[in-house]
């Protein structure tokens, strides 16, 4: 044997070798993860898609932990059975609350059937189980549904693995076990900015129009888009002035260098007067940054940018920003946060359109994904603004959908018209036995706006109009989403 010959020969036992002992540690990994608890299964309840991201993400951690891909099944909460429960040995469940301490919907059923009194009998003595809550301390009820579900496991036997995670939606720098994001921040421009109702009654409303920075994300109609706000130019300065330091100090942080004023915009800025040399010091990164705020998308990526519907509010942080203080031609951080639960599956079918105001973003949205289907089905949008003078939004392109087909009705019902149906809720009522026909006819409904206001209304209006049985059975089939906030 020739010493090339010998070498070729080593190389081959070596690979050989490394190659058996890879195996042998996958092996023991897979053996462990199975010794642990055999297959896992990560559900999710979600109403905007936060919950779902992050289930999304646990899946990674699971996968770390010596499970394979198809070892792991990740479900939403509403498709939960008895046998899925029973096969499982480790389950991970993220889950916000929606409402008043309500589920989302893709969770009404699963609480329906195991938590509201009716619990089917089901012994999980043999599941070990780990629950993360998300919802908002500035709601009495917070994370109330993850709470129940916590309970709900337990009065079935099921095992702890730790207490009750809370994740606090209003509080963006606060740290829990197993939180996170699975959302890629993209960058954007204002290209342009839209007063739609000059003089109108109501707060002002404006078209946004963000173009991408690089290739533009994907998304759907029913997508939301996350944005981190910053303060105006103004309140940094006069903050600034008190404190006595100059904004315009580079500093620079963990390799980034910024004007002072540039790294407060994005922070909540305390009341104390600090010492500049901890401001020059760059102490203040440990201080909380701006909540995030969030937008139904309004448009689809085929039109080139990315629309927005705001209302300004008084004193309002994100609106103030998008709609005042970031300049046109500014730029933004934002994500693209996938909301499967309003995605429309097939626009073949019929669907009923409800909203008011600023919810008119993800009506369009809907509208202009389906402008794109060869033969969509029977469209009837119904939405509420306040003067009928000044407030018929998007006037030209919901004529225009009406011409072409898209849109087959548009009923606008305003407030202070003076006459008829107010509210949207009410128009429900009025035209009951046509909603209910329509309906009738395998119809989706899909509703977007403010939650406390025209949400609530429109919800108990259906259920009236239909039952709350038929109601819940739309829900459960997927056939009546909420884009609310």
């Amino acid at each position: 044997m020739t010493e090339y010959q010998r070498s070729i020969l080593a190389g081959a036992v070596i690979i050989a070798w490394t190659s058996w002992c890879l195996w042998l540690y996958w092996r023991q990994r897979r053996v462990r993860a199975a010794a642990a608890g055999g297959a896992a299964l990560v559900a999710y309840a979600s109403q905007s898609g936060t919950a779902e991201a992050l289930a999304r993400q646990k899946i990674d951690d699971l996968k770390a932990e010596g499970y394979s891909g198809d070892e792991i099944r990740l479900l939403p909460l509403n498709q939960l059975t008895n046998e899925a429960l029973l096969s499982t040995r480790r389950a991970l469940f993220v889950v916000s609350t929606f409402g008043d301490g309500e589920p989302p919907d893709n969770g009404r059923a699963f609480a329906r059937r195991y938590l509201n009194g009716a619990r089917l009998p089901l012994d999980l003595s043999h599941l070990s189980y780990s629950v993360i809550a998300l919802g908002d301390s500035a709601y009495t009820k917070f994370c109330a549904f993850g709470q129940a579900v916590y309970r709900g496991l337990a009065a079935m036997g099921a095992k702890p693995l730790q207490p009750l995670v809370r994740i606090d939606s209003g509080k963006p720098n606060t740290t829990s076990p197993g939180a996170g994001t699975a959302d890629a921040v993209n960058y954007w421009q204002l290209a342009d900015r839209q007063l739609l109702n000059p003089s109108s009654p109501g707060d002002p409303l404006y078209r946004i129009e963000l173009r991408a920075c690089g290739p533009s994300p994907a998304w759907r109609a029913g997508d939301v888009l996350t944005i981190r706000p910053r303060l105006a130019r103004r309140v940094v300065e006069q903050w600034l002035a008190r404190q006595g330091v100059d904004g315009a100090n580079w500093i620079t942080v963990a390799g980034h260098s910024r004007t002072l004023a540039a790294w407060l915009s994005e922070r909540q800025l305390p009341d104390r007067i600090c010492q500049p040399g901890q401001l020059l010091g760059g102490e203040f990164v440990d201080w909380p940054l701006l909540p995030e705020r969030e937008y139904s998308v309004a448009s689809r990526p085929e039109e080139g940018r990315l629309i927005l519907l705001v209302r300004q509010r008084r004193g309002g942080l994100g609106s103030g920003w998008l709609t005042r203080y970031c300049p046109v031609g500014g730029f933004l951080a934002g994500c693209i946060r996938v909301n499967a639960h309003c995605h429309t599956l097939d626009h073949r079918r019929p669907i009923l359109l409800i909203g008011a105001g600023s919810g008119l973003a993800g009506l369009r949205a809907q509208l202009a994904e389906r402008a794109r289907c060869p033969s969509p089905g029977r469209s009837w949008l119904i939405y509420g603004e306040r003067s009928p003078e000044v407030d018929r939004h998007l006037a030209s392109e919901i004529d225009g959908w009406l011409e072409a087909g898209t849109l087959s009705r548009c009923d606008r019902v305003f407030s202070r018209a003076g006459n008829g149906p107010r509210y949207v809720q009410h128009f429900l009522t009025a035209n009951g036995e046509q909603v209910a026909s329509f309906l009738s006819q395998g119809a989706d409904v899909y509703v977007c706006g403010s939650s406390a206001g025209m949400g609530e209304a429109v919800h108990r209006a259906l259920a009236d109009l239909l039952g709350t049985q038929a109601v819940n059975r739309l829900l459960d089939e997927g056939r009546y989403r909420r884009d609310l906030y």
